[in-house]
């Protein structure tokens, strides 16, 4: 049993000896190689790519031997900013501005908005209209806007009422025996008849 044993512990040290050997011969070979390179023929490979946010990286790596002689950072791009408007601001309403990045990959692209922007409302822009006092009605300003529909009426003071003449009687109507009298405001030129008794 003994015998057996040691059999079975002499195989198995040589199956380790000869798995270690398979193992690092690959290593040793490869850096024999390595140490020969002298690296002439060489390429930049971009590892990751820079974007608005973050930069990329990109390594000098050896065509011949695959090892990798340099790390470099490309810078981050930045934003690629653009501002429109979004709505219009009227006279009493605000209006929005809204930026964005016209860079394909960025999360601030078309629609998700860099940054938005209040613009103040611009204000009536009026127009006043004076209209002068009547034997019916007062004096009158209106006040309009240029850019909207805005107005407002402001009355001030009283109507001037008429102001009439004499009454004067209607030769033509004595003729038919039904008289009347006539009389003009002076200043509007209503007339106003009456059958006289």
């Amino acid at each position: 049993m003994g015998k057996f044993a040691a059999k079975i512990e002499r195989v198995i040290t040589i199956a380790l000896i000869l798995s270690v050997m398979l193992i690092l011969t690959p290593g040793v070979s490869t850096q024999a190689k390595a140490k020969k390179c002298n690296h002439k023929s060489v390429t930049w490979i971009t590892t990751s790519k820079p974007s608005c946010t973050d930069e990329g990286m990109k390594v000098k790596k050896c065509k011949n031997c695959g090892k990798i002689l340099k790390i470099k950072k490309i810078k981050k791009s930045g934003h690629c900013l653009r501002t429109q408007i979004e709505k219009m601001p009227t006279c009493t309403k605000p209006g929005l501005t809204a930026t964005y990045c016209l860079n394909p990959d960025c999360i601030y692209g078309y629609r998700k908005y860099y940054k938005t922007e209040k613009i103040a409302p611009l204000g009536h822009s009026y127009i006043a209209k004076t209209y002068k006092a009547t034997c019916t009605a007062p004096k009158t300003i209106v006040t309009s806007c240029k850019n909207c529909k805005y107005k407002s009426t402001h009355k001030e003071g009283k109507a001037l009422g008429h102001h009439w003449t004499k009454w004067k009687l209607n030769t033509d109507s004595m003729i038919k025996k039904k008289p009347k009298k006539t009389r003009i405001c002076s200043r509007c030129g209503k007339k106003e008849t009456i059958y006289v008794k």
